[in-house]
């Protein structure tokens, strides 16, 4: 079992992301026989704005010139051997940049080339593009063309492509469900999934079982679950989304800190086990406003039942030894009501320099609890019964260019009990390990009060500490960091999403330090417990410090504890960027 559940992860994990891709016959693989209609917008809209420098045919920017503003050029070639303080756009034009050019904004390519990148200062992304763009000109204005082919001239792909748009789209998938974990190995979706894009919206369905491959393939409620939904959106980018789902799902208790590819290849590989688990059983439904550029405003409303989850003995390729124990959860029927946003300016989402990222999200629960899982005496009062409280959760993220290859950026975590009775284990939050302070081990037992994940002491009775779940009610964190650019390219391709060329320069030095901690709320204890308008003192949070590599893709970085001089130095691996 243990090599079937290794070769469906490795199966899953390599081929179903290529297989999602749709690539067009003919030519070069996945390379469009046009631009986007997406890009052929966005390149009107781009040459229309003000610019310092318009150019058609051959343009020269010479070594000592700097221009101060936009780039747009038409039927170059454009030649860059000084500098542009702005950002470059070249239709139907190769760009040649000579050593020691430098272009401080991105630089896209429609119907060329682009040659020096490697030898030259790039701020910003480079996308190239090579299908021509079709358009005539409007004084200083561009008027792109249409594809107004007959269906004769097409292809049968591409008339396939503009039908299947307004016809049922349907799939059998077979594709992961969320993080290898210790709880049920590698879960995977399977079953039906239905698309239709009528002219007045889009309609999605899927009725998918969840396969629980760590425990076993036996048909019953804890190994099998269900995973049933049907959504309705107004529009594609833009508009009003109303969904309903029927589930039987393990969730995580935290999910903020790493991303789900993070969590289960740590678990998969080396047995680390970053996240705690539950079950929910029930169905929901949500109402959200939407912007695919900018946003979402969502409400939302779930009728659910809690149940604690064992772990089992999933495989792990490289580390021996036990499982962290999943920690027993709290069981019970519950009503959630909530209301969540985000926010999203940054110019990039996976690698951005500058712009907003915000999500926040407010639940008020209420129901019965008929178990309590075990907790360390003082953490909660709490007894088996009626339960209502208000939760909510903050993550802001400011990302700020402050020179052609450097960033400074900032972020600010804080979020749990808001009013009501004592959180449920379910709804605890914890600022330990890779995700939050990373000069600290995760989880790991301390001879002293935990601000990290709010425990008391190791002497307490084993059965009572077993796991060590996440128990703070209340939790405040900040990260900083400084990037540096390394000038090199290490990773530069060709995109088969959309038949682009993607170069950056992918490798930066990061320096950066974070605080944080947790705390209770009541009565003033010690150093683990606040009353409600209370906050702790700065001294008593958690420091530390760390400076790495980030090749985009992947990062390493070592870090160190300030607050506890006595925590060895952490090696730190990392997907994408630290937030």
């Amino acid at each position: 079992m243990h090599v079937v559940v290794a070769f469906t992860f490795l199966l899953l994990t390599a081929i179903l992301p290529l297989a999602a891709q749709e690539r067009p016959a003919g030519g070069q693989p996945g390379l469009p026989e046009q631009l986007p209609r997406a890009v052929t917008r966005e390149v009107a809209r781009l040459y229309d704005e003000p610019h310092a420098l318009r150019g058609f045919g051959r343009t020269e920017i010479p070594v000592m010139r700097t221009v101060d503003g936009n780039v747009s050029v038409l039927e170059g070639p454009l030649f860059i051997e000084g500098r542009v303080n702005g950002r470059v756009l070249a239709i139907n034009s190769d760009v040649i940049l000579r050593p020691g050019a430098r272009v401080e904004g991105d630089i896209l390519v429609i119907g060329g080339e682009i040659e020096g990148a490697r030898d030259a200062i790039i701020g910003g992304e480079i996308r190239v593009y090579r299908p021509a763009l079709h358009y005539t000109r409007d004084g200083e204005r561009i008027v792109v063309e249409t594809d107004d082919r007959s269906d004769d001239e097409e292809s049968w792909w591409r008339r396939w492509e503009r039908r299947r748009r307004m016809y049922p789209r349907s799939r059998i998938v077979v594709a992961s469900a969320g993080a290898y974990n210790r709880v049920e190995g590698l879960p995977i979706n399977v079953g039906p999934s239905v698309e239709l894009n009528p002219h007045w919206g889009v309609v999605r369905a899927r009725a998918f079982a969840v396969i629980r491959t760590g425990s076993s393939f036996r048909n019953d409620s804890n190994n099998v679950g269900h995973d049933v939904a049907l959504e309705y959106s107004s529009g594609l980018a833009s508009g009003v989304r109303v969904g309903g789902n029927l589930f039987n799902v393990n969730a995580p208790v935290e999910s903020w800190q790493l991303s789900r590819l993070e969590y289960g290849l740590a678990a998969f590989l080396f047995r680390r086990d970053y996240q705690d688990f539950y079950e929910r059983h029930g169905g929901s439904g949500t109402v959200a406003l939407f912007d695919e550029e900018r946003g979402e405003v969502r409400l939302g409303y779930s009728h659910e039942r809690w149940s604690p989850r064992g772990e089992h003995d999933p495989f792990a390729l490289f580390r021996g030894g036990d499982w962290r124990p999943n920690p027993v959860m709290d069981a019970g029927r519950m009503h959630l009501v909530s209301a969540a946003a985000y926010v999203d300016t940054r110019n990039d989402d996976d690698r951005p320099w500058s712009g907003w990222y915000v999500q926040a999200d407010l639940e008020r629960g209420s129901g019965s609890l008929d178990a309590l899982g075990p907790t360390p005496a003082g953490t909660r009062s709490t007894v088996p019964g009626h339960v209502e409280y208000v939760r909510g959760f903050l993550d802001a993220r400011r990302y700020n260019r402050v020179g052609p290859s450097a960033q400074l950026n900032f972020r600010l975590v804080a979020g749990g009990w808001l009013g009501g009775d004592e959180l449920p284990l379910q709804r605890r939050l914890s600022v330990s390990g890779a995700g939050a302070l990373p000069g600290y081990d995760f989880r790991t037992p301390i001879r002293q009060e935990d601000v990290g994940t709010c425990t008391g002491p190791v002497g307490a009775p084993p059965e009572i500490v077993t796991g060590r779940p996440a128990l703070c009610e209340r939790i405040a964190l900040a990260q900083v960091e400084y990037r540096g650019d390394l000038h090199f390219d290490l990773f530069g391709g060709f995109d088969w999403r959309d038949g682009s060329s993607h170069f950056r320069n992918d490798a930066t030095w990061v320096v950066f330090a974070d605080a944080g901690r947790g705390w209770l709320v009541g009565e003033r204890a010690g150093n683990l417990r606040y009353e409600s308008t209370g906050f702790p003192h700065p001294n008593t949070f958690r420091t530390d410090i760390g400076v790495g590599l980030d090749f985009g893709d992947f990062g390493m970085f070592v870090t160190k504890a300030l607050s506890d001089g006595g925590e060895p130095a952490n090696f730190l691996f990392r997907l994408r960027h630290r937030f």
